[in-house]
């Protein structure tokens, strides 16, 4: 094992050792218990310190996966919602045991949600504009999005790398894919934020405030790159 440290895993919530194969500690440094990732762990730590009655509310998590906080926050949360976008698909249909919505376009309607959640998604979108106006419409005042999404150091504006156009995809950079939880094509990265990130979101959801958690803890198992989790709240 090249790294390795004890602590207490906010996924699983027992005492652990964390342990990676390699220095690409993103996604290699794992919980010897649940599996789970550091920025998995830092997003629960945040669920559970900055929303500790989530287990109360309606929750949406886009794109779960079907393990580590993903799997925790459908067992525990009554009011828990998972979507995956299946294109064909009827928008709002059950398909697969998940809903069918595209986060562009939601058919929740207005205000009937307390929390949107999702880990690593909006660097795939076409239009982060229309998921922030989607997502801001359909929060209760006062509820929140929590999400993370890498954020790269030293890069001032956003780069959009890709678009999904009626004629196909248009290419701006190298191609990029990440994991997809329903597909073994993997998911195209379309966006790679920049420092103007929060200033982007205010402009795409102005009833709400930004704020940006890094933790850097090995107890927590949250160490390596692209670890912030953003917390963004409705205002009235």
């Amino acid at each position: 094992m090249k790294h390795s440290f004890t602590g207490r895993c906010p996924v699983c919530d027992r005492a652990t050792v964390y342990g990676s194969q390699s220095d690409w500690l993103r996604d290699g440094l794992l919980c010897q218990h649940c599996q789970s990732i550091p920025r998995e762990r830092a997003f629960a730590w945040v669920l559970e310190t900055m929303c500790p009655g989530w287990r109360g509310m309606t929750v949406h998590e886009c794109s779960p996966a079907d393990r580590s906080i993903s799997a925790r926050m459908q067992r525990d949360c009554a009011g828990y919602i998972g979507s995956q976008f299946f294109p064909g698909v009827t928008p709002g249909t059950i398909h697969n045991g998940y809903r069918c919505e595209n986060l562009e376009a939601l058919t929740f309607a207005d205000e009937t949600l307390d929390l949107h959640c999702h880990l690593d998604v909006l660097e795939h979108v076409n239009d982060p504009g229309k998921c922030f106006g989607e997502m801001q419409r359909t929060l209760r005042v006062g509820g929140r999005m929590l999400f993370t999404t890498p954020v790269y150091d030293g890069k001032a504006a956003t780069e959009r790398r890709a678009h999904y156009g009626p004629d196909g995809i248009q290419y701006f950079a190298e191609p990029e894919y990440h994991g997809n939880p329903i597909s073994d094509a993997g998911s195209l990265v379309t966006f790679h934020y920049g420092s103007d990130f929060a200033d982007l979101i205010l402009a795409w959801a102005p009833r709400c405030s930004v704020n940006m958690i890094t933790l850097n803890d090995p107890y927590l198992g949250v160490l390596g790159s692209f670890r912030e989790v953003f917390i963004v709240t409705k205002r009235s």
